[in-house]
Formats: C-alpha cells, sequence, structure tokens
C-alpha cells in the first residue's frame, strides 16, 4: 500500500513501493506568493525531480493549526522555461473519491439516505432491458456502503468515452445509462474487494438524484463553498488560452505537454482540479481538528463520520481512503493517490497528529510514484518544521 516506514526521526526512509490507493491531495494557505516556497525543501525536491526526470514537484506537510511547509521545483510545461508555482492548478485524479464520500455522508446526516441504502431504494425508478425492477436483480441489493468501500462487484471501469459519445454535454444521463448497464453484469454471488471508478461515479449520481441537481453542481455548493474553496474545477489544466502548470504524456518515447482528461462521466471517482492551498483546505477536515470546523462547516454528524472511515473486517479501505497504521502517524493514517495519466499525486493523513503529506508531479510516467513518494518523505524531516507548535504559534 505504499506506506511511509519509519518514525518522525527516520526521515530518510522511503515510501515502500507497491500498489496505490488511487487519490491525493495538497494545499497550501491563501495569498501564497507563486514563489518556490520554503527554500529548504525545494532545495530537497530540485534532487528528487532531477533524479526521476519529472517537469515539476510540488510537495508539503500542512497541519491543522495552520503551520506549514510547502514548496515546488521544476517547470510548468516540459522545453518551457516558465517555472511551477505554488498557486498552479494541479489535477488530483481518483482522491476525488474522498470528496464524494464527504457529499454522500452529508445526506446520511441529514436523513436523506443512509449507508445500509440498497440501490433498489436508491433508484426504485430503473429497470432492466427485459423491464426487471432494479430489485429483482443481483445489483439492487448493493448498499452506499458497498459502494464507498468497492466491495459491491462493479466493475473496475466501462468505456467511459462510449457513454460521453452517447450522452454529450450530459454528464448526469451519462451517469444514469452507467446504472442502466451496470443491471445487465452478471454480479458475483461472494462479492471481493474491487477497486471501482464505476463505485464511485454511481455514488456521485446517487447524490445528484436525491438532490436534483448535477454532482459538479453540488460539489461546489456542498463542499468547496462551505470549506472556502474558490479554484476547484473539472477537466484539463491549465485552462484554455491560461498560463499554468500542464500535464504531460509519453508517446513514441517521448514526453509531450497535453491538456486531456478523464471524461465528464467518471466526475465522482476521479476529475477535479484545484489549487493546492484549496486541496489542502479539505484534506485537512480528515485530522482530528477538523472535527469542530471543515467537519462542522460540511454538515456531517461525527457518528456518519466515523462510520465513513471506519474499518469494516479485514478490508483497508473506507470512504475514498486507504487504512494503514503507521507509528509516525500516532496510529492509524489515511492515504490515497490519483492520476487522470497526464498527472499523478498522493496524500497521506494522520488523523491523531493534525497534520498531512500532499504531494504531485505534472507526468503519470513511472517514475511520478516514486518522485511523489519521496517528495512527501521528505516533507517528514522536522529540521524543516517542528511537529508541535511552539507557544507562540498556539497564542496565534
Amino acid at each position: 500500500m505504499n506506506p511511509i516506514q519509519g518514525d518522525f526521526s527516520t526521515v530518510a526512509s522511503r515510501l515502500c513501493r507497491g500498489s496505490l490507493w488511487m487519490v491525493a491531495a495538497l494545499g497550501a494557505a491563501v495569498g501564497l506568493a507563486q514563489g518556490p516556497g520554503d527554500s529548504a525543501l525545494q532545495t530537497r525536491l530540485d534532487s528528487i525531480r532531477a533524479e526521476h526526470d519529472v517537469p515539476a514537484l510540488w510537495a508539503g506537510r500542512f497541519h491543522a493549526d495552520s503551520r506549514q511547509v510547502f514548496a515546488v521545483s521544476g517547470v510548468r510545461k516540459q522545453g518551457e522555461g516558465d517555472p511551477a508555482r505554488l498557486d498552479d492548478l494541479i489535477h488530483i485524479g481518483s482522491c476525488t473519491k474522498a470528496m464524494t464520500a464527504v457529499m454522500v455522508a452529508r445526506l446520511c446526516s441529514a436523513g436523506k439516505l443512509s449507508f445500509d441504502t440498497p440501490l433498489a431504494e436508491a433508484f426504485p425508478g430503473v429497470r432492466t432491458g427485459n423491464g426487471q425492477t432494479l430489485a429483482a436483480t443481483a445489483w439492487g441489493a448493493v448498499t452506499i456502503d458497498d459502494l464507498l468501500r468497492h466491495t459491491s462487484a462493479a466493475p473496475a471501469n466501462p468505456d467511459w468515452w462510449a457513454l460521453d459519445r452517447a450522452h454529450p454535454d450530459d454528464p448526469v444521463a451519462a451517469r444514469r445509462a452507467l446504472l442502466e448497464w451496470l443491471v445487465t453484469l452478471d454480479r458475483p454471488a461472494v462479492p471481493e474487494f474491487l477497486y471501482s471508478n464505476v463505485g464511485y461515479a454511481l455514488l456521485g449520481h446517487v447524490v445528484e438524484s436525491i438532490e436534483g441537481q448535477p454532482w459538479e453542481t453540488l460539489l461546489a455548493a456542498e463542499v468547496c463553498g462551505p470549506l472556502g474553496i474558490t479554484t476547484a474545477g473539472f477537466g484539463p489544466v491549465p485552462h484554455q488560452d491560461s498560463p499554468g502548470a500542464w500535464g504531460h504524456a509519453e508517446r513514441d518515447g517521448v514526453r509531450q505537454p497535453v491538456r486531456i482528461d478523464n471524461p465528464p462521466p467518471l466526475g465522482p471517482a476521479g476529475r477535479v482540479h484545484l489549487a493546492m492551498a484549496d486541496w489542502s483546505r479539505f484534506v485537512l477536515t480528515f485530522t482530528g481538528d477538523g472535527d469542530e470546523s471543515g467537519r462542522k462547516r460540511l454538515a456531517v454528524t461525527p457518528s456518519d463520520w466515523a462510520h465513513l472511515l471506519a474499518p469494516q473486517g479485514a478490508a483497508d479501505y473506507a470512504g475514498g481512503w486507504g487504512l494503514h497504521d503507521r507509528a509516525w502517524g500516532g496510529g492509524r493514517v489515511l492515504s490515497h493517490s490519483g492520476s487522470n495519466t497526464t498527472w499523478y499525486c498522493v496524500a497521506w493523513v494522520a488523523p491523531e497528529r493534525d497534520f498531512c503529506l500532499l504531494g504531485a508531479t505534472n507526468t503519470a510516467a513511472t517514475a511520478a510514484a516514486q518522485a511523489c513518494d519521496e517528495a512527501v518523505s521528505a516533507c517528514l524531516d522536522p529540521r524543516l518544521l517542528p511537529f508541535t507548535a511552539t507557544p507562540e504559534a498556539r497564542r496565534r
């Protein structure tokens, strides 16, 4: 699971290679200058970026008490000299899933949904090709919890672009077609864990079906608005004819800057981009200090928040996060990584110690994961920023 090993004193330890939960996060305080950030961390990032040959590398450690160490190294676009900036928009890919999970929890706290709600109850009007109701299929018994934990047996992906072509400019209709496609498939009698973009796209469709507005509109109103996030959007970055960092793809062995993204129907599973400052605002709601601040603004009750992230049996995934135990995090930590095939990012959250580690690079090449792993590991160095606030900092 790509765990960071060791404790705070073992700064040189690396993130172990292995499968990554697809999701991540990054952030910095509003009003940050556009420079490279902390000079000591930037020096570390310069070395890591050069070793792994990625265009740019962002990384930081962000505390719930607003202290942070954050820097960026490299260029916005391969072959050009424009330096990457702290306030560039970055693509977080599957780290979007944690946002969708919070939207689901909001509905549970509002009494409009339950974690135990089956799909047959959420979509009573959906019928199969032969006229059967959803309840008459094996998929009707799938619960919201099953989708959140990737235990529904929903496949990883359909042909997302075919869905988009069939429903251009209407991701809501495309996600309904996704559900109608799913119920035509056989469901395993004994479902096992299967990481599924389909499952999280359907969770987004549950949310938009209950609220009567597209998931994209609801994310802005229910997650971004309450947390003061102003830079979030969907689709490729940079925006058309706007400056910013580009994603990069490897074509015929040559790295090329590109502006492409996952198709719109996949939105709830991995299509958000935003500035790192805003990403940190969201990720820090998963720290302990978030209980009476960010979590309260998100209108999720403590019991529903706890359920969202509670481990279940031997499973180590819940609510858009991989679940791990790490000494450096004081016990249980959360992690996820994300990619839209031209960007890569990773996030770690230490709820017991009220900080998160965030890293991103504007390529999804093979070296991207290792570069981000090493970058966030470097952020654990206490010489860059103490883990405990000084009395003066605590009084501010």
